[in-house]
């Protein structure tokens, strides 16, 4: 009895993990944002190099690829939050104003989008949404690019600098040290043959004085 048991236990243990694992990775998939992949074959006989543009065509067309292409064209396929819009597009902005226009307030899209795009049929407001179309979100992150390359380009001149000045003030160092003991050396040199001289003429004197007592 107790071994039968033992066992009834083990199964009822491996599958109460069975169930808590499949429980943990339903719940990691419903966390995650599903993304679909459509395949399209580029010949019916499935050899590579081998393009058909026909097929190719059909098949978009059947998995409704150009009327989404065409629906988002004809709509406004591009949103942001009022707050989005403003934190990524505001300091591009400032900085094509140079600086002489404030940061918008953290809903405020008018001054950015009426400054970007002139033509107001390029965008709507919605009540929490920016709506853009295609070619206004591709201006917008046109100069959105610019500006953070020239940012980078900025950063990197500037670490450049940084490096550079580095460099100068550790040669400028090394300089004034070397010239420093050259100094001493050129004092120490002339101390020497200061002394040389004097001992010199000291002997010759002292050869002077014996001299005249030996007269």
């Amino acid at each position: 009895v107790g071994v039968a048991a033992t066992r009834q236990a083990d199964k009822r243990s491996l599958g109460a993990q069975f169930k808590l694992q499949l429980t943990e990775l339903v719940k990691l998939i419903e966390s995650g944002r599903a993304h679909y992949v459509r395949c399209i074959k580029p010949n019916q006989l499935r050899k590579h190099h081998n393009f058909e543009a026909g097929s190719v065509l059909r098949q978009l067309r059947c998995s409704g690829v150009t009327e989404t292409v065409r629906a988002r064209k004809a709509g406004w396929p591009v949103s942001h939050a009022f707050h989005e819009f403003v934190a990524r597009y505001s300091e591009v902005y400032v900085k094509s104003n140079k600086g002489s226009v404030k940061r918008p307030a953290e809903t405020d899209v008018l001054p950015i989008l009426r400054y970007f795009l002139k033509d107001e049929q390029m965008w709507r407001l919605g009540h929490t949404k920016v709506f853009v179309r295609d070619g206004a979100s591709s201006l917008l992150e046109e100069q959105y690019k610019t500006y953070r390359l020239e940012c980078k380009l900025l950063l990197q001149a500037r670490a450049k600098a940084n490096l550079q000045r580095r460099r100068y003030l550790k040669m400028e160092g090394a300089a004034i040290a070397v010239q420093k003991n050259f100094k001493m050396w050129l004092a120490v040199a002339h101390r020497k043959a200061k002394m040389v001289a004097l001992r010199a003429l000291q002997r010759v004197a002292k050869g002077g004085v014996h001299a005249r007592s030996f007269g």
